[in-house]
């Protein structure tokens, strides 16, 4: 389901012509798993912030056709790799983020 910031360009003419165009690209193939494709996704996600950029909402280079078990592990992997990236950023004050997500010291004092 689209948030809120998104849903009037989830209904939007353009969205409807790039998002057929985008399923007849990939001959209605999911590009995971080679299954059919039901739903068109952005590589780079939408935001508040970009959602009217078409370079971004309507490019077809950021959009790929899954079907919906892939493009729903794919919101999981992006996800988790979001959060490891933000668990293993170094805090300007010495600490980071471990493995299991608590804040301890950089190993080298932060220096």
């Amino acid at each position: 389901m689209a948030r809120e910031f998104a849903k009037s360009f989830y209904k939007s003419p353009e969205w409807a012509r790039v998002r057929k165009y985008v399923l007849m690209r990939d001959k209605y193939k999911c590009q995971k798993c080679g299954r059919p494709a039901e739903e068109v996704h952005h590589k780079e996600h939408l935001s508040p912030e970009n959602i009217w950029d078409v370079r971004i909402t309507l490019n077809p280079m950021n959009l790929q056709s899954l079907c919906r078990d892939c493009h729903f592990a794919q919101h999981i992997e992006d996800k988790a790799a979001g959060l490891a990236k933000l668990r293993h950023k170094d805090c300007d004050d010495g600490y980071m983020f471990d493995d299991s997500g608590q804040l301890v010291p950089v190993p080298d004092g932060g220096h």
